[in-house]
């Protein structure tokens, strides 16, 4: 432990760690998800003008470490903040400037879904979304499975060639853009959704039998990025955390206040880590991961962030 709390800047993080290291630090975390030491908060969110402030927390026993996030939307962005706690002696031991370390650990929850879920022969990749959040999201299917061919799709078409022209450069992977979510989804291994949108994004019949999809980006419940017909055609749906799904999952919320489909069918993240939930049956079958983002994640990354920053001598003393 740090004599001084640590000021960690995006730099930092930048430094300290990278999308490898977020998937390797969640599936650790989410292996501890039934430990009686784990208590994950799901999002509470305020009102503020132009946007919300949103607040997490979390305890990672196994690590011995507390802690939270808090970000406030508004016509500029977000920005975020991540505070790190000792559990034994109710120290601060670190803040984090947090945008890097959200976007990463955003892509490490698909990337871990996907290495659970996804065919292992999976090498193509649709990414509809090409935003902040859109690049981890690439980097971490990239991560764990053989991608040979990527497909870019948003509504800008300034952006989108933007976005696949920094994937191609980074991943080294061969990426083309394509004019229509329908065009980017079809004959797709693993799909990544990661939008703001309010209305769904992909249909049922674009999506190939064995598809892997992560709905990442629909994390309150007046977005939606996936179709009733998909949600329903999927042989396992995972979350990464029920409690917050059940506030925040609209896909699933909708069907379940219509009678079409029990919160039972839903399995957790973290349940999949320990064998405790079934994974992929057969090649053909669809899977499904809605990823919301717990604070669990957030935490469980900057511990091992905090670590390396007092290991090497990284950050500012408070």
């Amino acid at each position: 432990m740090h004599e001084r709390p640590l000021y960690l800047t995006e730099a930092d993080v930048a430094r300290l760690a990278d999308i490898c290291d977020a998937i390797s630090s969640l599936e650790e975390a989410f292996a501890a998800w039934r430990d009686p030491g784990t208590v994950n908060l799901p999002r509470q969110r305020a009102p503020l003008p132009g946007g919300f402030f949103n607040l997490m927390g979390s305890v990672y026993g196994r690590k011995g470490v507390y802690g939270l996030k808090a970000y406030a939307g508004g016509p500029s962005g977000a920005l975020f903040n991540v505070s790190l706690y000792d559990v034994s002696t109710r120290r601060l031991l670190a803040v984090f400037e947090a945008n890097l370390l959200s976007q990463l650990r955003t892509g490490a929850a698909s990337g871990l879904a996907t290495k659970l879920l996804a065919n292992p022969d999976a090498r193509t990749l649709g990414c509809i979304g090409s935003g902040k959040q859109a690049r981890a999201q690439v980097l971490a299917v990239c991560a764990v499975r053989p991608i040979e061919l990527i497909r870019i799709y948003s509504r800008s078409p300034e952006n989108r060639e933007a976005f696949a022209r920094a994937m191609a450069e980074e991943t080294g992977v061969k990426t083309v853009v394509v004019d229509s979510a329908e065009a980017c989804v079809r004959d797709m291994d693993v799909l990544v959704l990661i939008t703001k949108a309010t209305e769904p994004v992909i249909r049922s019949e674009w999506v190939r039998e064995g598809a892997h999809i992560n709905g990442a980006g629909a994390n309150a419940a007046n977005r939606r990025e996936i179709d009733a017909a998909t949600v329903l055609r999927a042989r396992l749906l995972v979350t990464d955390d029920k409690e917050q799904a059940r506030i925040e999952a609209a896909e699933f919320r909708d069907l379940v206040a219509a009678g079409r489909l029990s919160w039972d069918a839903v399995h957790e993240l973290g349940d999949l880590v320990t064998g405790a939930a079934p994974g992929r049956r057969a090649p053909g079958d669809l899977t499904l991961f809605k990823s919301l983002g717990v604070s669990l994640e957030d935490i469980a990354f900057a511990e091992l962030i905090y670590r390396r920053a007092v290991e090497r001598g990284v950050g500012q003393a408070m």
